[in-house]
């Protein structure tokens, strides 16, 4: 069983090209910022989940809802 159950509907992601110098300070400890044909990305991602379960179980007023993440990309 996993821990967390759900799909992702109605997706849209929106990418853009950002300094390096404006991510440094958020970077997580022992990590490097990854780039794609040397640039970085920050990416402003919306999405539904749907059927949510945790552990099985669905938690009520948390089984359908709105999601949105800004997220930097490392490695």
């Amino acid at each position: 069983m996993s821990f967390l159950n759900a799909e992702w509907r109605k997706l849209v992601l929106a990418n853009y090209a950002v300094d390096p110098a404006v991510l440094l300070p958020y970077l997580p400890y022992k990590t490097e910022l990854d780039s794609w044909n040397g640039t970085c990305y920050v990416s402003l991602v919306g999405f539904m989940f749907v059927n949510t379960r945790l552990l099985g179980i669905k938690v009520p007023f948390h089984i359908n809802f709105e999601e949105v993440n800004l997220r930097f990309y490392v490695r």
